[in-house]
């Protein structure tokens, strides 16, 4: 029986041809040496531009340009966080920030979450701190749960930024993921944040280029940029040009291809939710944004490594456990609906029928 992984957050649609296309014209146009190092102007400006289009006071000055968002959290921690200092995280969050976190010599300190909506208290951020936190990382839309965080959870994070001191990295990587009305803010609009915001993004998940790397990073501070540039200039140096070219064009050419992969994306959301919903003993909430659902299973009586190992080796369906991405993801799995809807079906059907052999505790 072939093996189904519908657990990883990469989609399945291919990158829109136009991205391609200007990739190759920039390889045949020559533009295959370093550049410069800050990168081309007019992708910081495209950069800078899309925040604006968020309210945002966006200097291309401040934007450096990444291989990927993961090596900009990284950046960030290292250089901006500092060795042997703390950064806040929210309980369940992207189980990528801990092993970042390790290489970067930073502690994180987990800030549990409301199982089920998965909200928070603005209370237990001020609790959590303590003198060695610098920043909080904050995911919205997020990965596990699809949650967005409310505009009065967003007003409480600025409020706790304002009066502490502590920087919010703002990693925005699902900004252009969401359903049902759903609105990104960006917390660097906010009154009084001016200074306070590191805005790291990518087009991995919004372009479906996921293999290309590019992410990038807004500095909230010209002294802050120059610090990260030089990690950049110590490690990556530069990203190449011509796929600077093609990270141009997914943010200034036609974004129909993101409107139907996003329609896609619902369609799945929903067909996925009515199947999980209609699961004995399953517990789920209806993700606003990314494109993730994160059932507690819980009432079987398993842990979420247990449970996961159950249904690799019972369905050969492979879903990612929960406590990877904290405490209060024990007993969740979280199901990707990235993938293709043939083996949503499939990899859910066989799911269904494993459950229905172990039964609810």
């Amino acid at each position: 029986m072939r093996v189904i992984r519908i657990a990883g957050g990469e989609p399945e649609y291919d990158t829109p041809p136009h991205i391609v296309e200007a990739m190759k014209r920039a390889l045949d146009g020559g533009e295959t040496h370093y550049g410069e190092f800050q990168h081309i102007s007019q992708l910081r400006e495209a950069i800078a531009e899309k925040y604006r289009g968020y309210g945002v006071e966006a200097d291309p000055g401040r934007v450096l340009v990444t291989p990927g968002s993961t090596m900009a959290i990284y950046m960030v921690l290292k250089k901006l966080v500092g060795r042997g200092k703390e950064a806040l995280v929210f309980d369940p969050c992207f189980f990528g920030y801990y092993d970042v976190a390790r290489e970067a010599g930073v502690r994180l300190r987990r800030v549990r979450r409301r199982r089920g909506e998965w909200g928070f208290q603005v209370s237990d951020l001020y609790q959590a701190t303590s003198e060695d936190t610098k920043a909080l990382i904050v995911n919205s839309p997020d990965n596990p749960t699809g949650r967005v965080f409310s505009e009065e959870e967003l007003r409480g994070i600025a409020e706790y930024s304002r009066e502490t001191g502590v920087k919010v990295i703002s990693d925005d990587i699902y900004d252009r993921i969401l359903y049902d009305g759903a609105q990104f803010r960006s917390l660097a609009a906010f009154p009084g944040m001016e200074g306070r915001v590191v805005v790291i993004n990518g087009l991995s998940k919004t372009y479906a280029m996921t293999g290309w790397r590019v992410g990038y990073i807004i500095a909230p501070s010209q002294e802050e940029y120059q610090a990260l540039f030089e990690t950049q200039m110590s490690t990556y140096l530069v990203v190449n040009r011509a796929l600077q070219y093609a990270a141009l064009e997914a943010l200034t050419g036609p974004q129909d291809a993101v409107e139907r992969m996003v329609e896609g994306y619902r369609e799945k959301r929903g067909y996925v939710l009515d199947l999980w919903e209609d699961m004995p003993g399953v517990q789920v909430s209806k993700p606003q944004g990314a494109f993730y659902v994160f059932p507690d299973l819980s009432a079987y009586g398993l842990t979420s490594a247990q449970m996961a190992k159950y249904l690799r080796e019972e369905a050969k369906v492979v879903l990612t456990p929960g406590h990877l991405f904290g405490e209060q993801g024990e007993g969740h799995l979280r199901n990707s609906f990235a993938q293709s809807m043939g083996d949503l079906e499939e990899g859910l059907f066989r799911v269904r029928r494993a459950l229905a052999k172990l039964g609810p505790a």
